[in-house]
């Protein structure tokens, strides 16, 4: 019978001696054959472990990134190298640093003293760059690391690259306000009062300006039998000089040519202004804003009539426009004639109302044919108890104007909801709804419980603010140093927006003054929880609520634009 010999790699298992032991007692200094063999059974099942792990590590899509106390990087996996775009050599001993978008690493610097206070592990999200500069989105889950011999802890980094996702729910999102911002200017037009019908028409005008990067919007009529025309409307961005002046009750021969392909249903899209031929070009600079440089014009039918053309003119920088937003303005011409001609009805005498009226009104019925007479909406009945006699009447809201315009008074309307109106006899107040401003029109007539009269025009031109809930952070200078200052950055809550600027509050003692300038970055509560990054100059400073306008040539972009109307 042959002994098998003991494989190189496993040492040889000690013989029993019997000298340092009386005969009969264990020796406790040497292992038995029996637990030597199960020693060597669980390292051969710790290396399976160990391999098994180093393959779903490989094969992880999650990228590990462990950080010293310093916040050099210690150690990397694949998938991280490959995140960072350089060799694991080259990684290794480098500040982290240099591997974060300047603007996001007051967020990373924020997140890490979270993290080793315990205050917070929640995962967040931040702007990462290669080594070739190239950015992407990454979310990112940081834990405190415990390392023996040292001090202080250093950090592992869990970050999963969610550039596709962001990229995903971002388009989503702007799909979701364009529809929304459609159906809201369909709505507003046809449900507004008509004596608010040009107030209306320029607020439609100013939202199809922001979703299709356009400094200028306007509406021009034909007339006199398609001869001359009118610019009746119009949005243009603050610093844009508008033609419009020039373009009342004017000839339309000199601008027959570029409006041609209008008369055949055809749009006008022109990319870039400077590639159009001199006599074409010269033509469009006079019927546009100074310096455009693209242009877009649609048709206005009714039925086969063409009644004129709403545009679009890019005057900053040029755009492209898609057929999403070509087909919105489409839309938005539609409503505004509808709008228009509503009004022209309504206004009518009543001698031209009764022949329009005709097409209208129910048919008379057959013999044996049933009929249903509507006699107006269905009664609700209110099972609520009724006020007994004697109890205090309630507010009357009414359109009307006073006979002298010295007592027409203004009250605004707050987050573009509701409008306050306070009583000068009683001080008592009343909230108004948008929805009764709309039927009743901007000129309202209140009649207080205590019996007093009060006309006023709702302002709705006024720039309102949204209360908000945010977090967020602000930042002084480039915000590329590994280790900044203590005033360089800082957490904010965020109480209000505007389209043109922000309120916060601070949460750490801060040295912020009034014409300081710095940015401030947080992330919206909307579905595709968008960031957004200003710049901004500070207004006021009360305690620790700061106050500041967003400054720059896209003060109000698309996005925020499609928050501040939601």
């Amino acid at each position: 019978m042959t002994t098998k010999a003991p494989s190189p790699n496993e040492p040889t298992p000690p013989k029993h001696s019997l000298s340092t032991a009386e005969e009969g007692e264990p020796d406790i200094g040497q292992p038995s054959r029996e637990n030597y063999q199960a020693l060597i059974d669980e390292r051969n099942g710790l290396k399976k472990k160990l391999a098994d792990c180093s393959q779903l590590l490989t094969a992880s899509r999650t990228g590990l990134i462990s950080l010293d106390k310093a916040g050099l990087i210690d150690g990397v996996n694949a998938q991280a190298v490959k995140m960072l775009g350089a060799d694991r050599s080259y990684l290794l001993k480098k500040p982290i640093s240099l591997f974060i978008a300047p603007e996001d690493q007051s967020v990373f610097y924020i997140n890490r003293s979270r993290v080793f206070s315990g205050e917070s592990q929640a995962p967040f999200e931040i702007k990462l760059k290669k080594k070739d500069g190239t950015l992407w989105s990454g979310w990112v889950n940081a834990q405190p690391l415990e390392t023996p011999n040292q001090r202080l802890p250093g950090m592992l980094l869990a970050v999963e690259d969610i550039s596709p996702y962001r990229q995903a729910i971002e388009s989503l999102q702007f799909k979701e306000d364009f529809v929304n911002l459609l159906f809201s200017i369909i709505d507003d037009l046809a449900i507004w009062s008509t004596a608010d019908i040009d107030e209306i028409i320029f607020y439609c005008l100013e939202k199809v300006g922001l979703i299709s990067k356009a400094e200028r919007v306007y509406v021009c009529l034909f007339h006199d039998r398609g001869t001359r025309l009118t610019i009746t409307h119009e949005w243009t961005a603050e610093g844009v000089d508008s033609p419009s002046s020039n373009l009342q009750d004017t000839d339309l021969a000199p601008f027959s040519a570029i409006l041609k392909p209008t008369k055949q249903g055809g749009a006008i899209a022109v990319e870039d202004l400077a590639e159009m031929a001199p006599d074409l070009r010269a033509a469009h600079e006079t019927f546009h804003a100074a310096g455009v440089k693209s242009l877009m014009i649609t048709p206005l039918f009714y039925g086969r009539r063409l009644l004129g053309v709403i545009g679009c003119d890019a005057v900053r920088q040029p755009v492209a426009w898609p057929r999403d937003t070509r087909s919105l303005i489409k839309c938005v011409g539609g409503a505004i004639v509808n709008a228009l001609l509503r009004r022209r009805i309504q206004d009518a005498p009543a001698k031209t109302q009764t022949p329009l009226f005709q097409f209208v009104a129910p048919a008379p019925a057959t013999s044996g044919e049933d009929v249903f007479e509507y006699e107006g909406p269905i009664e609700v009945i209110d099972t609520a108890p009724k006020p007994a006699a004697g109890q205090e009447a309630v507010w009357r809201i009414e359109a009307g104007e006073p006979d002298d315009p010295e007592e027409l008074g203004t009250a605004l309307l707050k987050d573009g909801k509701t409008a306050n109106v306070a009583c000068k006899n009683c001080n008592r107040q009343k909230l108004i709804d948008i929805s009764e401003i709309r039927t009743l029109g901007t000129r309202i007539k209140a009649t207080c419980i205590c019996g007093h009269e009060m006309f006023f025009k709702v302002e709705l031109r006024r720039e309102h603010r949204k209360t908000v809930n945010l977090e967020g952070v602000f930042i002084r200078g480039p915000g590329d140093r590994i280790a900044m200052k203590s005033d360089d950055w800082g957490g904010i809550r965020i109480n209000n927006l505007s389209r043109n600027g922000i309120g916060f509050k601070i949460l750490e003692n801060q040295d912020i003054r009034v014409k300081d300038r710095f940015r401030v970055k947080f992330t919206l509560d909307n579905t595709a929880r968008s960031v957004i990054q200003k710049e901004v100059v500070v207004r006021s400073v009360t305690d620790k609520i700061v106050g500041c306008q967003f400054t720059g040539t896209d003060a109000c972009d698309v996005t925020l634009g499609f928050y501040m109307m939601t």
